[in-house]
């Protein structure tokens, strides 16, 4: 029987236009149904940032009336501000501590939490309370918590001690209050991240150390720490730039006082921009702070690729 191959061909080759075109009609929709979320996202977040770097090489201030190209000279008189030097100071001493007690802190707690015990579910959702408490409200409270004449911690102080600490009009006093709430408030979000890495490590790694003898610290040594490593970096990656950028605790405890012991790059920010008018100052301080948090996940993502690679 004779078979015509060509005649056989057209229609395959009709369904596979069809097919093509169904293809790119839905690569189409798809991208006119996203495309209002990418453009608004271009409008709130990519464009003011290209508009803050520019912003930055302007002396733009509606005080002044003008907006005049100036180079550099925003980011050469940064480092000559003393209030700048001093914030930028109190921004690696608060990046620096918080973050290093808020990881250990965060990992005492989650060992807690991943032990077996009566109520647990219930005191995981308690830990979670701290952090679920808007910053501004913790900063007023702690405003009456730490008044040297009313508050509780000072009360509480003076049973004990013949003394009042004046905890916010100390400068180091101050700066230790800001850390203490900073970490009391954002410890418990890292140790719920840290308790779910806690739950996916192997038992049999546990059962494994424990046939070989070892200890429990020399289990979390060798064991827990290895296999946390890559989730560990990656919290530092978001725990070290949130303190970067940190602003309503300060804003709500200290304003940044006394003085400027308190003051973040953040904090700066909101002073210069928006309080005193200085749009290109405030701009360039807000692209040295970018800057600082670009480096810092830069560094630690490739500690977080090198762990990953060990593993």
């Amino acid at each position: 029987m004779y078979v015509d191959i060509e005649a056989a061909k057209v229609p395959s080759a009709r369904a596979t236009a069809g097919t093509r075109r169904r293809r790119i009609r839905l690569i189409m929709l798809g991208y006119i149904l996203v495309a209002p979320a990418v453009i608004w996202r271009l409008a709130v977040a990519i464009y003011p940032f290209l508009n803050t770097i520019w912003q930055s090489f302007t002396n733009n201030s509606p005080l002044a009336g003008t907006q005049r190209f100036i180079g550099l000279a925003n980011f050469t008189r940064m480092f000559q501000d003393p209030v700048i030097l001093q914030s930028l100071s109190f921004t690696f001493i608060f990046t620096a501590v918080s973050t290093a007690v808020q990881l250990v802190y965060a990992m005492g707690i989650a060992l807690l939490l991943n032990k077996a015990f009566r109520g647990r579910g219930i005191v995981r959702a308690v830990n979670l309370l701290p952090w679920a408490m808007p910053a501004i409200v913790v900063a007023t409270a702690s405003q009456w918590m730490f008044n040297s004449q009313f508050g509780m911690i000072d009360d509480l102080i003076a049973r004990v001690l013949p003394f009042r600490p004046i905890w916010l009009a100390n400068p180091d006093l101050a700066r230790i209050v800001v850390i203490i709430l900073d970490v009391w408030k954002n410890s418990p979000w890292a140790a719920l991240i840290i308790l779910a890495g806690l739950q996916n490590i192997p038992r049999e790694l546990y059962e494994a150390a424990r046939v070989d003898g070892a200890s429990a610290w020399r289990t979390f040594y060798s064991v827990v720490l290895p296999m946390l490593a890559p989730l560990i970096f990656t919290l530092l990656i978001f725990v070290s730039t949130y303190r970067v950028l940190t602003f309503d605790l300060v804003y709500g405890l200290t304003q940044g006082g006394p003085g400027h012991s308190t003051s973040l790059l953040s904090y700066q920010v909101y002073q210069l921009a928006f309080t005193g008018l200085y749009y290109g100052y405030g701009s360039a301080v807000a692209v040295f702070a970018f800057v600082i948090v670009l480096f810092l996940c830069v560094v630690f993502f490739l500690f977080m690729r090198r762990s990953e690679q060990a593993l």
